[in-house]
């Protein structure tokens, strides 16, 4: 090898891989845990879909206001008796305004007349801020109690943010 080629090599490969680095480590992206807990509101729109609304605490957003809406989907037995499948869009927005958007599946089961408990999971479709690119999965937990029209529900799985 020349003196040439030699001096040529000795400085573009060093440029190549601080560049591949730089770029891997600008898209890298953080796998964290993400548990939320939410007590709010339910309201029924018609006999299919509803609107909630309520307060809680989430790790990697702290204290979180939430904004979804619901529609029951179809039915499914339940110990004997007749529950509901329903899908839900759901938004945590925390104190900074930064939003985590999620889709949940569940089936609701009751427990008392009027009162369901949910079990499903939860899929993390985005949010804003720094949860622009958001992405995610977990499990949901929840009761409804739809002759008071309260709710409170969980979610516990994990979420990845982008580092850019």
């Amino acid at each position: 090898m020349n003196r040439l080629t030699h001096s040529k090599n000795s400085i573009i490969l060093p440029l190549l891989t601080a560049l591949a680095l730089s770029v891997m480590t600008a898209s890298a992206s953080e796998n964290l845990p993400f548990r939320l807990g939410d007590e709010g509101t339910i309201t029924f729109t018609s006999q299919s879909t509803a609107t909630t609304a309520g307060t809680g605490n989430a790790i990697q957003l702290g204290n979180i206001m939430s904004d979804g809406s619901l529609t029951i989907v179809g039915q499914t037995s339940c110990n004997g008796g007749v529950g509901f499948l329903v899908e839900m869009q759901d938004t945590f927005t925390a104190a900074n305004g930064d939003q985590v958007t999620t889709a949940i599946t569940m089936q609701l089961c009751p427990i008392a007349p009027g009162i369901y408990h949910g079990v499903g999971t939860y899929v993390v479709t985005g949010g804003t801020g720094r949860f622009a690119s958001a992405t995610g999965a977990g499990v949901f937990d929840g009761t409804g109690n739809f002759n008071t029209g309260t709710i409170i529900c969980g979610l516990n799985g994990t979420i990845s943010v982008n580092h850019q």
